[in-house]
């Protein structure tokens, strides 16, 4: 077996989700990440960011999620001492990925010239919100402020609500799969070239790519923003959100012969044979009379019987699924995106995580372990770079490193 990551090393110093997401992502590939935390508190996403019962250990869900296969090393890198080990180890490395803003980067001397001067070869990989050049490279941000740049929330709502961000954080994590594969790019230039680049990935740009279709509209036809809500933006009553007897399904009968299953297996088939709502400009035109006979038709059947019983007919449906029931589905035994990963270190039970949105026919993502602990893994990181046990007792003294071995 051989992941396509064996033998890589980066150093992730990055916090939070995006820039974790990406090492994690690495990882599930065979890449040894050394993930560089703070000695005190470690990554925010510990127990700063979202509440957990685990919060309280350093260890909360969102951690557990975004860090999967990665070694920890607690590291001062504000000290002298620190950054020393720190550059010891940009000298044995492939990648170095980081989500410092713009001035914070240049005060730890950690910028791109700086970290090339010490490794010519290096991967520099980099993520902010807004980019490292420009007005706003300096800005900090997360996620929603991002959604509110980007334009998201300007097609995400209705006319009673405003515009809404989501319920999620779409965009990180679409920046960090985006880093992940601009990084890997970058590796493979690197085999055929010996040669390192700086991997420059801004949140902005990776929300603008969620938007493309809209952003094309706009450029090409002119098409304002739209805060439709669940409708579609073809504006075709037939693609919506229903309410039935248990639950509620989204659709997305948009063509003919999705209208045609629909309206039949509902049972408005002679609905169709009414001018009035014949042809897909009738039924935009009368859309409001066509969304309240599916609504009392729809009452007839649970959402999920209506899936079970719409899908074969070729309507795109799905029932709404809490998290938790999209846990359970079926379809993901066939899958690997929930994976089942080990107890993490000082707790009882693993748990059943997102892990990468693919297979592979061989050598494809696999859990190696759980994230780690603060510190878990500085001694043996550090012995690896020839630091001697004595020596690491001392920094740990200094408040330089932190060592688990010896909480």
């Amino acid at each position: 077996m051989s992941k396509a990551f064996e033998g890589i090393t980066v150093l992730d110093l990055s916090q939070v989700l995006a820039g974790p997401s990406c090492g994690m992502q690495l990882a599930l590939l065979g890449a040894n990440i050394i993930k560089i935390e703070p000695p005190t508190g470690g990554d925010q996403m510990r127990n700063r960011v979202l509440e957990s019962q685990f919060s309280a250990i350093g260890m909360a869900a969102g951690f557990l999620a975004m860090n999967i296969g990665k070694r920890s090393l607690g590291l001062d890198i504000k000290s002298e001492k620190g950054k020393g080990i720190l550059f010891s180890l940009i000298k044995k490395s492939d990648v170095i990925l980081h989500n410092f803003r713009a001035g914070v980067v240049d005060r730890l001397g950690l910028d791109y010239e700086s970290v090339k001067a010490i490794n010519p070869s290096i991967v520099y990989t980099v993520i902010s919100g807004f980019g490292a050049k420009g007005p706003r490279s300096a800005d900090p941000a997360y996620d929603g402020a991002i959604q509110a740049a980007a334009g998201m929330m300007a097609n995400n709502g209705t006319a009673e609500s405003g515009p809404l961000r989501t319920g999620y954080m779409p965009v990180d994590l679409m920046t960090g799969m985006t880093a992940a594969y601009a990084t890997t790019a970058a590796l493979l230039r690197k085999q055929k070239t010996g040669e390192g680049q700086m991997v420059d990935v801004a949140m902005l740009d990776c929300a603008i790519t969620l938007g493309s279709a809209n952003f094309a509209r706009s450029e090409v036809d002119d098409v304002p923003d739209m805060l439709i809500g669940n409708q579609s933006i073809t504006s075709v009553p037939t693609a919506s959100s229903f309410p039935t007897a248990d639950g509620s399904i989204l659709t997305a009968a948009i063509m003919p012969n999705h209208v045609e299953a629909f309206f039949d297996e509902i049972g408005l088939k002679e609905m169709r044979k009414d001018p009035k709502f014949a042809t897909r400009e009738a039924r935009i035109e009368n859309k409001e009379i066509v969304r309240d006979a599916m609504i009392e038709a729809l009452q007839s059947d649970t959402a999920e019987n209506w899936e079970k019983r719409l899908a074969p007919r070729g309507v795109p449906v799905a029932k709404i699924n809490s998290v938790s029931e999209t846990s359970k589905l079926e379809q993901l035994k066939y899958r690997n995106i929930l994976a089942k990963v080990p107890p993490a270190k000082g707790m009882e039970n693993g748990f059943k995580l997102p892990g990468a949105p693919f297979t592979n026919s061989e050598d494809g993502p696999e859990v190696m372990r759980p994230a780690p602990v603060l510190g878990q893994h500085t001694e043996e990181i550090l012995e690896e770079i020839g630091i001697d046990k004595s020596t690491i007792s001392i920094l740990e003294a200094e408040g330089v490193i932190l060592s688990l071995i010896h909480i």
